[in-house]
C-alpha cells in the first residue's frame, strides 16, 4: 500500500514538472515584443482595381479604396429604406452625468436575426456577370419583356439580399482585379444601426471572427474585400488608417487617414487589411438621428462566423446558429425591370490615389480624440496580452465637417505625422496565452483559407493576408492528413 502511495505521488510530482514547463514553455512561446515604429508603414501592395472600371482586370490597382456614388437604383433603394426602417426599435438611454439620448436596435423579421447578425449569399463572378448583364438588357426599352423570365433563376430569396447583390456586382465586376474576383465564393453581410453621436465603433481589422486565433502566428484573417454602404445622410464617417497587422504585437504609425463621410445611397470600397471605425467626436446631421448602413465582407469560401454565432464575449465558445430566411415573412424582391430605365447612366466606381490627399490644412486647428479599441484579436493588438490600450490621434475635425457641408458625402484623404498617432498600453502581468486553436473546424476553415490566399498571391505575398509573412506559406499543412478544400 505505501510502495501504491510512493508510486502515485511521484507520478503526480513528475506530472506537475511537466505541466509547468509546459506552461512556462507556451507563455515564453507568446511573449512578444510590442514594437512602436517610427520608420514608415511598408508599402504592402494595394490591389483594387485602378482603370475606368467597365470590366475588372487582371492586372493589380494600387488604390486602397474606391467610392460609388448613387449605386442602387431609386426604387430599390426606397424599398431597402422602408423594410429596414420598419425594423428599427428605439430605447431611451440615460448616461452616467444624467443626459439621455434614444439607442436605436434593430431586428429582420426575414430570419429572426439581429441586423447586425452576419448572414451569408453564395456569390461568385459569374454570377455578378449574369447580374450586370441582365441588368443592362432590360436597361434597353427594346429588349424589355416583363412577360419573359431569365434562363437562369434568381439567387435572392427576399429583398435584402437582392439589395446585398445589386451592390456586390460592382464590386466582383468593376472593384476587384479578376485574378481576385475569380476565386470569390460569396459575401457576408450586416446591417448596421446606430445613433448619430454615440456610435463609438470600436475600431479594428475585419477577419472571419470565427477562425481568429485559430493558427498560431495567424491572429486573424481578413476577407479579401470590405465594402460599407451608406442609407442615410447623417451620422458618423467611415474613418481608414493605412495601417495593417503585419505581425503579432507589431503596431506601425499610419501615415494616411481617409474619412468617407457619410451620404445616402454611397458605396466605399477598402482593403480589407486596413485599420477601421467610426469615432463619436466626428459626425454629421443631428445628434441622436438614426445612422443606417450595409457592410460587407467578401471570402474565397463561407466565412465560418455566418454559422456559429458568438455566445460569450470571451470569444471562446460558439453556438452552431445558421440564419435561414422565413420566406412568409420575408419582403419578396422587386421587380427590377420595372425601374430599370429609372437610371440614365451607369455610376463609375472613383479609386483613390494620394493625389486626392489633402495637404496640411492648418494644423495649429487640429482636433485630438481617443480611439475606442478593445484588446481581442480584431482590435489594434494581436495578443490579448495587453488588457488596457489607449490609442490617441489627431485629425482637422473642424475642416472636415466644412469640407461635408459644402460636399456631403465626401471622402477625405489626410496626410499625417509621426504625431498624429499615439499609442499607450498596459501589458497584463498575469497574461496567459489563450489556446492557439479554437476547434478543429476552425483551424481546417482558416488552413483553407490561407492555402487559397497563397495560391492566389503566390508571386506577390504584400498583398495577402497575412502580409510579409513569407514562412506562411511553406509551413502549412492540413489537420490529421485530411485534405484541404480549395
Amino acid at each position: 500500500m505505501i510502495k501504491q502511495s510512493v508510486i502515485v505521488a511521484f507520478i503526480a510530482y513528475v506530472g506537475h514538472l511537466y505541466f509547468q514547463q509546459a506552461t512556462n514553455n507556451l507563455h515564453l512561446a507568446h511573449k512578444t515584443v510590442l514594437l512602436l515604429h517610427t520608420e514608415p508603414h511598408p508599402a504592402l501592395n494595394w490591389y483594387l482595381t485602378t482603370d475606368s472600371i467597365i470590366n475588372s482586370t487582371d492586372t493589380p490597382g494600387k488604390a486602397p479604396l474606391v467610392t460609388i456614388e448613387n449605386i442602387l437604383p431609386p426604387q430599390l433603394l426606397s424599398a431597402a429604406l422602408a423594410g429596414i426602417q420598419s425594423s428599427i426599435t428605439t430605447t431611451k438611454i440615460t448616461q452616467n452625468d444624467g443626459s439621455t439620448y434614444f439607442k436605436r436596435s434593430c431586428t429582420l423579421a426575414r430570419d429572426g436575426g439581429a441586423c447586425g447578425d452576419e448572414r451569408w449569399i453564395d456569390f461568385t463572378y459569374e454570377d455578378a456577370l449574369r447580374y450586370h448583364d441582365n441588368y443592362k438588357q432590360q436597361s434597353t426599352p427594346d429588349l424589355i419583356n416583363l412577360n419573359t423570365t431569365t434562363e437562369n433563376p434568381p439567387i435572392e430569396k427576399d429583398l435584402i439580399e437582392q439589395v446585398i447583390l445589386y451592390i456586390a456586382k460592382y464590386d466582383l465586376v468593376h472593384v476587384l482585379p479578376r485574378f481576385i474576383s475569380n476565386n470569390i465564393k460569396g459575401v457576408s453581410w450586416r446591417i448596421l444601426i446606430s445613433t448619430t453621436g454615440h456610435n463609438h465603433n470600436v475600431f479594428h481589422y475585419d477577419s472571419d471572427e470565427a477562425t481568429d486565433y485559430a493558427m498560431m502566428d495567424v491572429p486573424l484573417i481578413t476577407p479579401l474585400l470590405s465594402t460599407v454602404t451608406y442609407l442615410s445622410d447623417n451620422g458618423e464617417p467611415t474613418l481608414i488608417l493605412d495601417t495593417s497587422q503585419l505581425a503579432n504585437d507589431t503596431i506601425y504609425h499610419p501615415t494616411n487617414a481617409y474619412v468617407s463621410m457619410p451620404k445616402t445611397n454611397k458605396h466605399i470600397a477598402f482593403d480589407s487589411r486596413l485599420f477601421h471605425g467610426s469615432s463619436g467626436p466626428l459626425f454629421v446631421g443631428k445628434e441622436g438621428d438614426v445612422r443606417i448602413a450595409i457592410g460587407t465582407n467578401f471570402h474565397t469560401q463561407r466565412s465560418l462566423e455566418t454559422i456559429y454565432s458568438k455566445k460569450h464575449l470571451s470569444m471562446k465558445q460558439y453556438v452552431h446558429r445558421p440564419l435561414e430566411v422565413r420566406l412568409e415573412e420575408a419582403t419578396p424582391p422587386i421587380d427590377m425591370r420595372e425601374c430599370a430605365q429609372e437610371r440614365e447612366f451607369e455610376p463609375l466606381p472613383k479609386p483613390w490615389t494620394l493625389l486626392n490627399n489633402v495637404l496640411d490644412p492648418l494644423r495649429l486647428n487640429w482636433t485630438s480624440f481617443q480611439i475606442k479599441t478593445n484588446h481581442q484579436g480584431r482590435s489594434f493588438f494581436a495578443s490579448d496580452r495587453y488588457k488596457k490600450s489607449n490609442i490617441t490621434m489627431q485629425l482637422p475635425i473642424d475642416w472636415i465637417l466644412a469640407q461635408a457641408q459644402l460636399d456631403p458625402g465626401c471622402t477625405i484623404g489626410v496626410t499625417l505625422e509621426r504625431s498624429d498617432f499615439n499609442v499607450s498600453y498596459h501589458e497584463d502581468e498575469t497574461y496567459r496565452a489563450k489556446p492557439r486553436n479554437r476547434n478543429k473546424e476552425a483551424k481546417l476553415v482558416a488552413n483553407e483559407m490561407l492555402m487559397k490566399r497563397c495560391e492566389i498571391y503566390a508571386n506577390d505575398l504584400l498583398s495577402m493576408n497575412p502580409p510579409l509573412n513569407v514562412n506562411v506559406c511553406s509551413q502549412l499543412s492540413t489537420s490529421s492528413g485530411q485534405q484541404v478544400v480549395s
